[in-house]
């Protein structure tokens, strides 16, 4: 198995000859021993026009969470850490984990899961930021998540969702806002309006644009 510092020297190495190097964020930048002297990066993009475009109902008042293959990938996931975490709440779980949970049955059917739980509840331990997590943002789901990797810049705690490290608060954290639907609400707004206004696929897009343009640019 490679070490995190050899894989690191081994990229190093190697990107010595590219013309560019851009990364998925700040937190993946700084990872790999980059800054923004000789890298960028450009965060995920998320189809706003797909996902907020439902017709919104009552939500259930349940914390639901999105995983795959959650029981065998604890190191990465925190199947352990929702587990802990998560007794005695009402519970809605999606993702192919055979045995414990079935996956969504198309995409339109996951945007409706979304859109009719009132709390999203992210374990990730390493993963930059699950898809899952800015999916259910921009379906205004209240959030709760872990402050792991990227999390942070996207995140702001109290704000447009709740996050912490620590298992005593994300639960304190699941349970006020299943016991606040006022509070609910209005994290799910602020969740979606972050979603809009810095994860746009148009944003994305563009700035994909701007990188190319610049490369072909230099080349000519």
């Amino acid at each position: 198995r490679i070490d995190t510092s050899t894989q690191v020297q081994r990229f190093q190495e190697a990107s010595s000859w590219v013309d560019k190097r851009c990364f998925i964020s700040d937190f993946n930048r700084d990872a790999w021993g980059c800054n923004e002297t000789n890298a960028e990066y450009i965060e995920h993009g998320i189809d706003c026009d797909f996902w907020m475009n439902f017709e919104e109902s009552q939500r259930d008042n349940v914390c639901l969470s999105v995983v795959n293959d959650w029981p065998n990938r604890d190191w990465c996931c925190g199947w352990e850490l929702w587990r802990q975490t998560s007794q005695d709440l009402p519970l809605r779980v999606f993702g192919k984990s055979p045995g414990f949970s079935e996956p969504a049955n198309s995409i339109e059917h996951l945007r409706q899961i979304y859109h009719q739980s009132s709390v999203f509840y992210n374990t990730s331990l390493h993963s930059p930021v699950p898809t899952v997590l800015m999916e259910a943002m921009a379906c205004g789901c209240a959030v709760v998540t872990t402050a792991t990797c990227m999390i942070p810049e996207i995140i702001e705690n109290g704000v447009n969702g709740f996050m912490s490290n620590d298992e005593n608060e994300l639960k304190d954290y699941i349970k006020k806002l299943l016991d606040d639907e006022e509070l609910a609400i209005h994290l799910g707004e602020k969740a979606r309006e972050t979603i809009k206004d810095k994860f746009s696929e148009d944003k994305f897009i563009k700035n994909w644009n701007r990188i190319f343009d610049d490369l072909y640019g230099a080349k000519k």
